[in-house]
């Protein structure tokens, strides 16, 4: 029997990292898959927010490396014909979309169905959330209401990586099926030992430098902390949005003495947790993550994470993980962030050992497989058949 033949169509993947949790979700997803699934990633050969292509990569040609398919589509070629062709030239069994805002990678591709004549999966990855849809929303809106009124999603299946993220998607399709399954993160605990004394903190940032991440809220939250600690904070993560970025940096020369922030660039997915592991928490008030790569991975080193209840980790307080704290309540950070600063060496290394035994309780890879694998033959043969 052939294996399944799924083509993942995302606007950016690797060597790019700009684009954060989605290229993270997607190659960790290959990863569990590959022997099982045949992947194709069709895509663009520019990073997020760079007009420079791979140098290493042939462009608008496929090609085969680790048992999965890949095209990088180049400016001048990405377009509705080509992509057709290449769609029917593929052969693929389903297309699975990986955004929902994307023109060329998402809503051209629903507007294509019936030429391209595959049963599409769509991930919205959290494009549908409260936060994300507060940035533009009218725009979002008015497209919104064309594809109901047209009911080009009628035969679409969406897939949530949470509960939440379904709702999200019944608000505005009510009819559509959608799958409910946890992104993968192929993260490994790393117990390392980092000195901590009272009154210290040592912070990061690990995301991409963007409104809807709410760096400016942290460093807000940062201007009132206690003038005695002596907190730093260090952000990692793509310059997204120029015009944010000086926004930030102009609050970040109103801070106190007592807190030193400084960005550090750009981290691979291989150096994250060697990285992060070497301080003592995350602080990321995030409007909106449908799943959080960072979080998972501050978690699995040991990092407690100081972050906003618009994700799908809810529970942190009760097993000592972290704060999961509404956006609104400003002091309630500012007081998590106090609290972290004030632990002793005892006290911060059981607030670490809780944080990598929460998320380990919390992340199951092969339940998660097994369900991906159902989903993408339900999708694709809309009905189960055997795996």
């Amino acid at each position: 029997m052939n294996k399944l033949h799924v083509a993942i169509l995302t606007d950016w993947f690797l060597p790019g990292t700009n684009a954060g949790g989605p290229v993270r979700s997607i190659h960790s997803l290959i990863q569990l898959l590959k022997n099982e699934i045949r992947f194709t990633i069709i895509t663009r050969n520019t990073d997020l927010g760079s007009n420079e292509p791979y140098s290493d990569i042939p462009p608008n040609a496929y090609f085969e490396k680790a048992e999965v398919g890949y095209y990088y589509f180049s400016h001048d070629r990405l377009n509705k014909d080509n992509m057709t062709i290449l769609l029917k030239q593929l052969n693929v069994d389903l297309v699975y979309l990986n955004s929902f805002w994307s023109f060329p990678f998402a809503l051209q591709i629903v507007q294509m169905k019936n030429a391209i004549n595959k049963p599409i999966l769509l991930a919205p990855r959290g494009m549908l959330g409260k936060g994300a849809m507060s940035i533009k929303p009218l725009k979002k809106k008015a497209v919104i209401k064309i594809l109901q009124w047209s009911k080009a999603m009628s035969t679409v299946h969406f897939h949530a990586t949470n509960e939440q993220e379904v709702l999200d998607v019944k608000k505005v399709f009510p009819s559509a099926k959608v799958y409910a399954i946890s992104n993968v993160n192929y993260s490994n605990a790393i117990h390392t030992q980092r000195i901590k004394s009272p009154g210290t903190l040592r912070l990061f940032y690990l995301s991409r430098v963007s409104p809807v991440k709410n760096l400016h809220l942290a460093l807000l939250y940062l201007q009132n902390v206690n003038p005695q600690l002596r907190i730093t904070y260090d952000i990692f993560g793509a310059l997204e949005d120029e015009q944010y970025w000086h926004e930030c940096e102009a609050l970040i020369k109103r801070l106190p003495e007592n807190v030193a922030v400084t960005y550090k660039g750009q981290l691979s997915f291989e150096e994250v947790q060697s990285v992060i592991s070497k301080y003592h928490a995350l602080l990321l008030p995030t409007s909106n993550e449908n799943f959080g790569h960072s979080i998972v991975e501050s978690l699995f080193s040991g990092c407690p994470v100081i972050i906003s209840d618009q994700t799908p980790w809810q529970d942190l307080q009760a097993t000592g993980a972290g704060y999961a704290l509404t956006l609104a309540n400003n002091s309630a950070f500012t007081s998590a962030i106090e609290e972290l600063a004030s632990l002793n060496q005892s006290s911060f290394d059981s607030r670490s050992e809780a944080a990598i035994s929460y998320i380990r309780s919390n992340t199951d890879h092969n339940k998660v497989a097994t369900q991906y694998k159902e989903m993408f033959y339900e999708s694709a043969q809309n009905g189960p058949i055997g795996l």
